[in-house]
């Protein structure tokens, strides 16, 4: 858990491009500083070292022999360069932080007639050799101002780092349009534009993936167009035929014609249903109604047909405000669908009603012959059916359970499906509250579970 939570920031691509910026900065820093080090720093030190000999002769005489303790306190004072004198009887310093040469002995020395250069870091400290003793010079620090540049370096490089994560955010916005886009286009948002205000190569992906979404939109709309015009020119020739059987004699050809002429009519009365609850303009006529009652009335419906149906947990009044003819067909369809891919042997197919203070949750449960698991991702898709064959058997062709989707959507409900294979199919429905209704008592199911066990 805890290398997930450390390896999280390391899957965002501002925080890569962060790190490679720093990673070019340090390299940068470490090849300029070593050619200027070795080039220009050698050549600088030598130039100090020679200032620095003059000067602490010219601080020799000035201190005179033996040194004066009040002459280097005064020269301390006015240039902040500490001095220490060491000899066999006695020696003094100008300030306390001066290290004695014990401490400087793992210093970098450089030795010369009468005198001794030792550096450590960005410090310089002389030893001069003189008949009284040593003099030690070293450029006294002050602690508060040391970390008063350390709290600006950090400060500076804060504020750095945080511009350039700026920068590449805005940099990659377009990256965070088009995932916003990608994931608007797969939840079937087709009218979902990118906003296009760049012109560099991200600003061309945006327009691509704007010319993409376009014409994608532009398919399925003449798709579903053509669709809904032939369904819509389908009925007056199914019309006529209907009128021209009641000329027929009563047989089994007659019979066949019938039912042929019925399965078409309500696969034209589905794809028509589900347009109009798609559109703009199509009306749900909601209402308070008794779900108990309307479930009741299935159940008796369907009471001739093997393996039966059956109310595992409904309360006896459970109010839902809906398109109650709506509800009605969601429910056909579920138990139709149910029955048909029970056997005769298998439990009858269960009804259970769940009742929250937000939502009514319905669930179909059968123990048939269940759904595959690759499959129950398409199953609310138009035309899509498990049975790719086809067969007349089984009836159907594809779009009740897309009808379905499509009404309780229309409700701001939902629908999902839980199905294994040889054991059964829950459909689960959540449809909301009216805002005004009173919040009904929770009751929840025992005998209708969310998920297949």
């Amino acid at each position: 858990m805890l290398l997930k939570l450390l390896g999280r920031p390391f899957r965002s691509v501002f925080t890569k491009l962060l790190l490679v910026m720093m990673a070019v900065g340090f390299l940068l820093y470490m090849v300029i500083g070593g050619l200027y080090w070795h080039v220009v720093g050698e050549t600088r030190m030598e130039v100090y070292r020679e200032n620095a000999l003059k000067y602490t002769s010219y601080l020799l005489e000035e201190l005179g022999s033996p040194p004066d303790l009040k002459v280097a306190q005064q020269i301390t004072q006015e240039t902040g360069l500490g001095i220490r004198f060491i000899s066999q009887s006695s020696g003094w310093s100008t300030n306390a932080a001066i290290p004695n040469l014990e401490d400087l002995r793992h210093w970098s020395w450089k030795r010369e007639p009468n005198v001794q250069f030792a550096r450590k870091g960005g410090q310089m400290v002389v030893l001069r050799e003189t008949d009284d003793g040593s003099l030690l010079f070293i450029a006294v620090q002050d602690e508060a101002s040391i970390w008063s540049w350390l709290l600006v370096l950090l400060v500076s490089i804060a504020l750095i780092i945080l511009a350039a994560f700026s920068t590449i955010r805005w940099i990659l916005r377009p990256l965070r349009d088009l995932a916003r886009g990608v994931r608007a286009l797969s939840a079937g948002d087709l009218e979902h534009r990118v906003p296009e205000y760049r012109t560099d190569e991200l600003g061309r992906l945006t327009r691509a993936f704007n010319h993409m979404s376009g014409r994608i939109q532009s398919m399925l709309t003449a798709r579903e167009r053509l669709l809904l015009d032939v369904s819509h020119e389908l009925r007056s020739p199914l019309t006529r035929m209907k009128v021209a059987m009641e000329f027929l004699p009563q047989d089994a050809t007659r019979s066949m014609i019938r039912n042929d002429v019925e399965e078409m009519e309500q696969m034209i009365t589905e794809i028509l249903e589900s347009a109009r609850l798609q559109s703009q303009y199509g009306r749900l006529n909601k209402q308070s109604f008794n779900l108990t009652e309307v479930l009741q009335a299935l159940v008796q419906e369907y009471s001739t047909r093997p393996p039966g149906v059956r109310l595992a947990h409904v309360p006896e009044d459970s109010m839902l405000y809906a398109d109650r003819e709506q509800v009605q067909t969601v429910m056909r369809n579920l138990i139709t669908n149910a029955l048909k891919y029970s056997s005769e042997d298998t439990a009858p197919v269960e009804i259970s009603v769940e009742s929250h203070p937000l939502q009514t949750t319905i669930h179909v449960r059968d123990f048939g012959q269940g759904i595959a698991k690759e499959d129950q991702e398409f199953i609310f898709e138009p035309f899509y059916r498990t049975d790719a064959s086809r067969n007349k058997n089984t009836g159907g062709y594809g779009l009740g359970l897309s009808l379905c989707k499509n009404i309780v959507e229309a409700h701001d409900g939902s629908i999902a499906v839980n199905s294994i294979v040889n054991t059964g199919t829950i459909f689960t429905l959540n449809f909301p509250h009216h805002p005004e209704d009173p919040p009904p008592p929770t009751v929840k199911s025992n005998r209708m579970p969310e998920n297949m066990s």
